[in-house]
């Protein structure tokens, strides 16, 4: 039998000068050969498998150099011996990597998921907690991953470093702990998710304990004064802030102790004059599922009309359209700063109303909790005590004024 030299690259640049030969084999790796087709030159395998000849491509030339041509060669022939046809064993390995680059990835799922739960939720709910956690919370993290990629150990991860993140534009401190609740369960309803659609076999979410991770955290509360003369002396700071419109605006929220979006959503079609109250249609003050009817006292009337005459031509009372509820937190809180106030927040004063007014007896439970729009007993009672307590009310808020005046 005639022996086949080894190929060099001398012979391999004279087998493509030569055009009458086709193809050449290496002497070194049996089966080993390179071949001319109409439009390039390619390294095959011929190999015999269940008695069969046979033969599988390894690449083009000068793409594929003839080393790495045997060491592929030599990976084809221990296949071989194991009794694995290469052809056979290199479409599995392609469809492999098909199937693996098809996969979603965990944003993908996600944005599906979103957008199959936006019609299940409100949509203040699903942009204040779905949207918020996804996008500060989870995605940076594991967005990028392949679906069945996340891990139980990426979950725990996330967990752990959600009392570093600080969110942009935050106008209060969130309760991290709580927080780290709500984000693994939006990831375990994300993967149920991608479960229930054949993506994953198992969802690594569950059995993840977020009390064992994080250090237990007490609910924080909104800081305020309960002193007289504390409240007395910050009421006196406000009155004589420099900046008029935010004076009258600070005296409106402190004499009503309306919350922040009270404030921001107020509107001037809200109020009736003649009636001397406001009346906030459902859902426009802390999602109230009733009208929440507010009295007016004869300053509150005042610093009304003075805001008529500043800001008449916008449809809010406080602000101008385009302004957003987070800026009018943020305003709030840069008053109290110019101001020098350490140790009480604009949503402290409605502590500071209802801890004083009921020390002082101002008023009975019922009439307090109605002012602060708290729920007092029974559904029945609460409708009774909306409609009847104005006056009462009215009363309670004259009380508080001349308190802070005094």
């Amino acid at each position: 039998m005639k022996e086949v030299p080894n190929l060099n690259q001398a012979r391999i640049n004279a087998f493509i000068k030569d055009k009458s030969r086709k193809k050449i084999s290496d002497g070194m790796v049996k089966g080993l050969l390179l071949e001319k087709t109409k439009t390039k030159v390619v390294w095959r395998l011929r190999y015999q498998f269940g008695g069969k000849d046979s033969s599988i491509k390894i690449g083009d030339y000068p793409d594929v150099s003839l080393s790495i041509a045997r060491e592929q060669a030599r990976r084809y022939k221990e296949l071989l011996a194991q009794g694995i046809d290469p052809n056979e064993h290199k479409k599995e390995e392609l469809e492999k990597i098909k199937k693996e680059q098809s996969k979603k990835t965990f944003k993908e799922v996600a944005e599906e998921f979103l957008s199959h739960k936006k019609n299940e939720v409100s949509e203040k709910r699903f942009k204040s907690n779905y949207i918020r956690a996804f996008n500060h919370y989870i995605l940076p993290f594991i967005g990028h991953k392949k679906i069945d990629d996340v891990k139980r150990e990426d979950i725990v991860n996330i967990i752990k470093k959600i009392p570093s993140i600080r969110l942009p534009n935050a106008t209060r401190t969130r309760n991290k702990t709580y927080t780290a609740k709500e984000v693994l369960g939006y990831i375990r309803k994300c993967l149920d998710y991608a479960l229930n659609l054949g993506l994953i076999e198992y969802n690594p979410a569950y059995g993840i304990d977020v009390s064992l991770l994080l250090p237990k955290q007490e609910k924080s509360q909104m800081k305020a004064f309960i002193k007289e003369k504390e409240v007395k002396d910050l009421y006196k700071k406000i009155l004589n802030y420099h900046n008029e419109m935010a004076s009258k605006m600070m005296q409106f929220q402190v004499l009503t102790v309306l919350r922040n979006v009270g404030l921001y959503r107020l509107k001037w079609e809200y109020i009736d004059w003649e009636g001397d109250k406001i009346i906030f249609p459902p859902n426009t003050y802390k999602d109230n599922k009733k009208e929440y009817i507010l009295p007016l006292t004869s300053t509150l009337k005042e610093i009304l009309r003075f805001f008529k005459m500043v800001n008449g031509n916008s449809p809010y009372v406080f602000r101008s359209p385009d302004i957003k509820e987070e800026s009018l937190s943020n305003r709030l809180r840069k008053y109290y700063k110019d101001l020098g106030i350490e140790g009480h927040t604009p949503h402290g004063w409605r502590s500071s109303f209802k801890s004083l007014a009921t020390e002082k007896r101002a008023a009975n439970f019922e009439t307090i909790e109605l002012q602060l729009n708290h729920n007092v007993g029974s559904s029945v009672n609460n409708a009774y005590f909306r409609t009847h307590l104005i006056d009462e009310r009215r009363k309670l808020l004259e009380w508080w004024e001349k308190f802070l005046s005094s």
